[in-house]
């Protein structure tokens, strides 16, 4: 069977066999990852959510953090190979089955991710048996499903030895709305509940889909920065500064639409709303928030908008920067509302443990259990990234480095 050049067919076992020591290595620790994880979960599972830091008050925590912020690594890149593949532009091509890649994966652990919030995920099957359709839950769960659908499509297509002409221009039609969609979506969760001020503002999905854009985007660089490091793939050498031009429209925006909803709370003056800002900008939160405004929009902004843009290097430490600022926008997103219980009645409210007094503020801190799942998460995104990477993306010659 004939094979185009830089394309290959599947071969799994090559991706996990033929490494060196640099590779076993790297697999042990994400073996050693994934089995935190499991055995977090494990327990978790076994003892119920008493063992995690939520509570009656505070009862979405870094799970929801963390399905946010990989359902929008999950978009940017992909976003980018398809929107240059409806304009005819071949600027990013070399990255297209990186993107596919990272996408799925992200999507992937997303979907995961959200199990551990459940409680009892044993009993998810009755949300899909018995779908409740006026519900943004089951809505994710379809668009998630759609989207994951397209990224192992646009691999299976882009792996092919021989392509079917216009395959990925006709599924690039349908992956754009669906990556708007998956982040509007997962938005709207947030956004339709009016009891939550400062969810409830028609802004959440725009701003859900730009700082997408810039996580998905960042992220890709990032990975491309380790996989040209660490193998013989060879991307050209103005993808990266190509990159930092987009980065600079995509925090730009991101940036607009966060100083609107500032401008609009604070101009209407609505009590509640404005409460709960003052925790963002002001109170509990500020120093996450000024963190995520100065080091994950300024300081990245600045350095793609100037000549260092051309230098490989400040184009990743942007891109770094803006992946942590996107991160501590999803804890800010989540926390301000949570910071401030829906029933503020004197002396506090109780957290929901035995013998746990009343607060009139509530708390979060993330247990044991709960950082152990999440790095059985980052172990998995890891592991498939590298699996794919040296499956469908390393030339076949360093694949044994």
């Amino acid at each position: 069977m004939s094979v185009t050049p830089g394309v290959r067919p599947l071969d799994v076992r090559h991706a996990i066999t033929d490494v060196g020591r640099r590779g076993r290595l790297w697999y042990l620790v994400l073996g050693a990852g994934l089995g935190i994880g499991v055995v977090a979960f494990g327990y978790q599972w076994w003892n119920g959510l008493g063992v995690t830091g939520l509570s009656n008050t505070i009862s979405w925590g870094m799970y929801i953090i963390t399905f946010m912020f990989l359902v929008g690594v999950s978009a940017g890149g992909l976003i980018v190979v398809a929107g240059s593949e409806l304009v005819g532009s071949r600027r990013f091509e070399p990255l297209t089955k990186l993107a596919v890649i990272v996408s799925g994966t992200a999507i992937a652990a997303a979907a995961l991710s959200i199990l551990p919030d459940l409680g009892r995920p044993q009993l998810a099957w009755k949300m899909l048996w018995q779908p409740h359709w006026t519900s943004p839950l089951i809505w994710d769960v379809l668009v998630i499903t759609l989207y994951l659908s397209i990224a192992v499509i646009d691999l299976w297509i882009l792996t092919r030895p021989e392509p079917r002409p216009g395959a990925m221009r006709t599924l690039a039609f349908i992956a754009l709305p669906a990556a708007v969609l998956v982040h509007s979506v997962t938005a709207w969760i947030f956004g339709l509940l009016v009891a939550r001020p400062f969810w409830n503002t028609a802004l959440l999905a725009p701003m859900f889909v730009s700082s997408a854009l810039v996580s998905g985007t960042a992220l890709l660089i990032l990975v491309a920065e380790v996989v040209d490091r660490t193998s013989d793939w060879d991307p050209p050498d103005r993808v990266f500064p190509d990159l930092g031009k987009l980065m600079i429209w995509f925090l730009g925006v991101d940036a607009f639409l966060l100083f609107a909803e500032i401008l609009t709370t604070y101009a209407s003056r609505v009590p509640d709303h404005v409460k709960q800002l003052n925790v963002l900008l002001l109170g509990r939160l500020a120093p996450v928030f000024w963190v995520e405004v100065i080091l994950g929009v300024v300081v990245p902004f600045a350095i793609y908008a100037s000549r260092l843009r051309q230098q490989r290097r400040w184009v990743v430490i942007a891109a770094a920067l803006a992946l942590l600022g996107v991160f501590f926008k999803r804890i800010n997103i989540v926390m301000t509302s949570m910071f401030l219980p829906l029933v503020g009645l004197a002396p506090g409210i109780p957290g929901g443990r035995p013998g746990q007094g009343f607060r009139p503020d509530p708390i979060y801190v993330p247990t044991a259990i709960e950082w152990g799942i999440l790095i059985g998460v980052a172990s998995f995104v890891a592991l498939l990234i590298t699996l794919g990477v040296r499956a469908f993306v390393i030339p076949r010659r360093s694949a044994g480095g």
